[in-house]
């Protein structure tokens, strides 16, 4: 069996101990999905696993509990991870598609994470960032000095813990929101990296893996960063 489904059929468990599927548990789940990109094969193999773990389990006054745990799974499983094509993927907010992509992005890239944005509130973001630093992970925020100065931001928090850091802090906005992972993906759009970007607001967010894409935001944020440092 691919490790990947086995990994994922693990988290579904997991999550039916409490006969509730939780927010986190949702997330994590969407955030692995996204990142595995399973065919309709391998989803239907995973609902059919849900349905058994459904089955063992279904008695007396617990049976709604285990129903309803059954029917966010389904759902989850049974929608799109973004909007898939030839030439990548798109993310649409509000709803948690977007910060997911961010998410995936964060824990599967293995050596660099450079990142330019506008600001970051999101803690859920803020604590994948982290969690990415604190592995060895080469992580560069670049961001803009009057939103740093917000209440909530966590730039301040994430230059204090050792990531490097550059601010614009001409009377200018630095307005971008794009990260590069790996050099191999790139991520871009209108998404703020904030919680009202999730939770409220109609943003998108952009995955590509074009080579000319990612050269030319490359050179932009290596640009930045020279005239900043």
């Amino acid at each position: 069996m691919n490790s990947h489904l086995k990994n994922l059929e693990q988290e579904l468990l997991l999550s039916l101990e409490d006969l509730i599927l939780s927010r986190s548990e949702k997330r994590s789940l969407k955030a692995l999905l996204s990142e595995h990109e399973l065919n309709a094969q391998q989803r239907d193999w995973l609902l059919s696993r849900v349905r058994d773990f459904t089955m063992d389990r279904v008695e007396g006054a617990k049976t709604e509990l285990i129903l309803g745990w059954f029917y966010e799974c389904v759902k989850l499983l049974k929608e799109p991870v973004g909007v898939e094509s030839t030439h990548g993927r798109a993310y649409f907010s509000p709803g948690e598609d977007c910060r997911d992509a961010i998410l995936s992005q964060l824990r599967s890239a293995a050596h660099s994470i450079d990142i330019c944005v506008f600001t970051i509130s999101d803690d859920i973001i803020r604590d994948a960032i982290v969690s990415a630093h604190k592995v060895g992970k080469h992580v560069r925020i670049i961001s803009d000095n009057d939103k740093s100065e917000d209440l909530g931001s966590d730039i301040d928090f994430l230059h204090r813990i050792g990531i490097p850091i550059l601010l614009d802090k001409t009377e200018d906005h630095m307005h971008h929101k794009f990260a590069l992972f790996d050099d191999k993906v790139l991520l871009t759009g209108s998404y703020n990296w904030t919680r009202s970007a999730a939770e409220r607001n109609y943003e998108n967010l952009i995955l590509s893996e074009d080579p000319a894409l990612l050269r030319a935001f490359r050179l932009e944020f290596d640009r930045i960063w020279e005239h900043l440092d």
